[in-house]
């Protein structure tokens, strides 16, 4: 941070040999520097499969794969057990951060080699850079990540786990298990974002963020609100259901 101090530089020019010594330096040090960085970060190469899904960690998410690429894809990481990368298809490129995906179960295969497939969100990645490689899906460096800030507040905690089970006992009946406010787990604003009907942006900034304070406090604001209209939606089908009787 620079306090209120100016640094003046003196331009200096180069001229024929010394001006390209001088560039091939700069451009050593650059290398020198993104390969240190590079380094220090945490990755590993992962086959990307985007899709108009945003997989969060622990969630489930049943898979029919398809194309031709994704088949040999899905097969690689059965033979290796090993895991690909879940992006959010956007128009024309995806998401830089996805959810690790590994394969728990092959729930039906076809004949024409097509798979019914159920995958586990894992751990958090940002995409590093795209591979070029001899394979037909992308292949990412992928630096995985976890939260900065895994606490939170339990009074925040046990707010937004009550309204997020009243949207479970509303909207699915009983289906849902409820959460137990005073037991919260870590990593809980995951597992209610799987099932408060967030949008797929909504749940990609969930993805995103590296603090289980700031998810909660998304999802609190967000409950907030969706809560009384679904009230009064209940509310509604209750009298219809009555025949207009309260």
């Amino acid at each position: 941070m620079l306090n209120s101090e100016f640094f003046i530089v003196r331009p200096v020019v180069f001229e024929g040999k010394a001006a390209g010594l001088f560039f091939l330096e700069v451009l050593s040090v650059f290398r020198y520097t993104f390969c240190s960085i590079r380094a220090s970060m945490n990755l590993m190469q992962l086959p990307l499969f985007p899709l108009q899904a945003v997989l969060l960690p622990h969630a489930a998410l049943p898979l029919h794969i398809f194309e031709e690429r994704y088949k040999t894809l899905i097969l690689r990481c059965i033979r290796e057990s090993s895991e690909f990368g879940i992006v959010l298809s956007r128009e024309q490129s995806f998401a830089m951060v996805g959810c690790a995906a590994g394969i728990t179960s092959v729930m039906r295969t076809y004949d024409d080699g097509r798979m019914d497939i159920l995958a586990e969100g894992r751990e958090r990645f940002r995409v590093v850079e795209v591979r070029t490689t001899a394979a037909p899906y992308a292949i990412a460096d992928a630096d995985f990540f976890t939260d900065d800030d895994p606490t939170a507040d339990p009074a925040l905690v046990k707010e937004t786990v009550e309204l997020y089970n009243e949207v479970v006992r509303i909207v699915y009946g009983g289906q849902v298990k409820e959460l137990d406010p005073d037991a919260a787990v870590r990593g809980i604003a995951f597992v209610m974002a799987q099932k408060a009907g967030l949008d797929l942006e909504q749940r990609q900034t969930i993805l995103e963020l590296r603090s289980e304070r700031q998810r909660l406090e998304m999802l609190r604001d967000y409950l907030v609100v969706v809560v009384p209209r679904l009230r009064k939606f209940e509310e509604v089908e209750r009298i219809v259901r009555s025949d207009g009787y309260l």
